[in-house]
């Protein structure tokens, strides 16, 4: 399988099938996707959504509403919850924050939400490793050892090291083989991901243009 992040918490994956998850790009991605997953509704998850004219848009029932808002045709939207399987991705529980505390926080420190969060989710891409997408969420309560985890890495305007710490425990707990660092580009809370290296369980890996993995 190959990988690549597009930005943001954006990630492309070209193996058995050819999957984007939480379409904010900031590079273009590959044209002719079959399925594009997004674990929540806020625009640096689903903000560019609209402009893709093929994939089947898969998220929870309230993000599938946000996207038909966003321009996403009816026929080309899916809702799933956890427990379901979509060709050789896995559905599961997310915790992405959202809810009023979520919207008041990111108001009062520079970051207003245009979109609603709605109902999270995570996916498990199980492929030649298996690769877990948890959104901006940090942490993680379910029983899978991923080969490949999209790790949330950003700063926070409180308590921001004990937040990063617990970002890293994270890692140790389940174990991948490889951490790729997404969402440390979006201002104003950006983030270095080579304060990762040495500190992770797993190879860090920030793939800007396509890496295998095996």
């Amino acid at each position: 399988m190959k990988v690549r992040w597009l930005g943001h918490s954006c990630i492309e994956i070209l193996g058995r099938t050819h999957v984007l998850i939480d379409p904010d790009y900031q590079r273009e991605p590959l044209p002719k996707v079959k399925y594009i997953f997004v674990t929540h509704g806020h625009e640096d998850h689903i903000g560019r959504v609209g402009e893709l004219t093929s994939g089947v848009v898969l998220a929870s029932l309230d993000v599938c509403r946000i996207a038909r808002g966003e321009g996403v045709p009816v026929k080309r939207l899916s809702a799933v919850q956890p427990g379901d399987v979509v060709d050789n991705v896995r559905v599961l529980p997310g915790y992405s924050a959202g809810g009023r505390f979520s919207e008041l926080w990111a108001r009062l420190f520079g970051r207003r939400h245009r979109l609603p969060g709605g109902t999270p989710l995570s996916f498990l891409v199980e492929d030649d490793l298996s690769l877990l997408h948890i959104g901006d969420a940090y942490r993680c309560p379910m029983a899978v050892v991923p080969g490949i985890l999209c790790l949330p890495w950003r700063r926070v305007p409180f308590g921001n090291e004990s937040f990063q710490r617990r970002l890293i425990e994270l890692t140790h707990s389940l174990a991948p083989r490889y951490v790729i660092p997404i969402h440390h580009d979006i201002p104003p809370w950006e983030a270095d991901p080579e304060l990762l290296r040495g500190r992770v369980s797993g190879e860090v890996v920030v793939p800007v243009e396509w890496t295998e993995f095996k």
